[in-house]
C-alpha cells in the first residue's frame, strides 16, 4: 500500500446496552450500566465473537487499526481489549460506561466539567493498565462532543481525538459545524472550531455531500 492509497480505519467497541435508548442518556431504560447489570439476568454479551471476527478479518487483510473501546469492556469480557492490544491495534478511549456527555435534546452538560474530567481519567487509566500502552486517542460515546470536552480530554493528556461529526440532518454537539471540513485540524480552546494554538488534534469523520446536504460517512450516528 503506497502513501498515497492509505485507509485510516477504526472501530468503537461497545456492546448492545451501551446505546442510548438503554444506558448513557437522559431517555435511557436504564439510568446507567450499573443499574443495566443490577437488573438484567440475560445474556448480554454480543461483543466478543464479533471482534474476534473482527480481529481474524483484519489478520487476514493485513489492516492495523485504532479501537475505541468503552472502559468498562475490561470488567466485564475478560481478556477482549487485552486481546486487540496483542493482535497489535491500538487502543483509544470511548469514555468509562459510554455516557453521553451532553444531553441529546438540550445539548447542555450532563455532567460537571469535574464528574466528567473524573470518569474519562478512570477510563484512560483502565484502559493503560490493561494493555500496558498509552492511550492518546479518544472518541466522545456516542459522538455527543463539545469544547469543554476537548479541553478536558487534552489537559488529560490525549493528544488526538476523533468525534466531530458534521451531519445535515442531526448535530450533535452544542455548536454550529459550518466551518468543519473533512480534514484534520487543531481545534480553538474551548470551541470545536478550527484555528487553535494547542497540542490537541481533531479527526473529524468524513462525509459525503449529498442533495439533502453533508451526511457522515461508514457511521455518523
Amino acid at each position: 500500500m503506497t502513501d498515497e492509497n492509505k485507509l485510516a480505519v477504526s472501530v468503537d467497541v461497545e456492546d448492545w446496552y451501551h446505546v442510548p435508548a438503554v444506558t448513557g442518556s437522559s431517555f435511557s431504560e436504564y439510568s446507567d450500566v450499573h443499574e443495566f447489570f443490577n437488573k438484567w439476568d440475560k445474556e448480554y454479551d454480543y461483543l466478543t465473537k464479533p471482534t474476534h471476527r473482527t480481529l481474524d478479518l483484519f489478520e487476514e487483510l493485513g489492516i492495523k487499526a485504532t479501537f475505541f473501546v468503552v472502559a468498562d469492556v475490561i470488567d466485564n469480557y475478560p481478556g477482549l481489549v487485552e486481546e486487540i492490544a496483542n493482535r497489535g491495534h491500538e487502543i483509544g478511549c470511548h469514555g468509562l460506561h459510554h455516557e453521553c456527555a451532553i444531553d441529546p435534546d438540550t445539548k447542555e452538560p450532563r455532567f460537571t466539567k469535574e464528574e466528567y474530567r473524573d470518569q474519562i481519567s478512570i477510563a484512560k487509566q483502565k484502559l493503560e493498565d490493561a494493555t500496558g500502552e498509552d492511550v492518546i486517542g479518544f472518541r466522545a460515546p456516542n459522538a455527543y462532543v463539545s469544547g469543554w470536552v476537548l479541553d478536558i480530554i487534552e489537559d488529560l493528556g490525549f493528544k488526538y481525538d476523533s468525534s466531530v461529526a458534521r451531519n445535515s440532518l442531526y448535530n450533535k454537539t452544542d455548536q454550529s459545524l459550518d466551518c468543519i471540513e473533512t480534514e484534520p485540524y487543531t481545534p480553538k480552546s474551548g470551541s470545536l472550531d478550527p484555528g487553535g494554538n494547542r497540542e490537541l488534534v481533531e479527526f473529524p469523520w468524513p462525509y459525503f455531500d449529498s442533495i439533502i446536504g453533508k451526511v457522515p460517512t461508514a457511521g455518523g450516528h
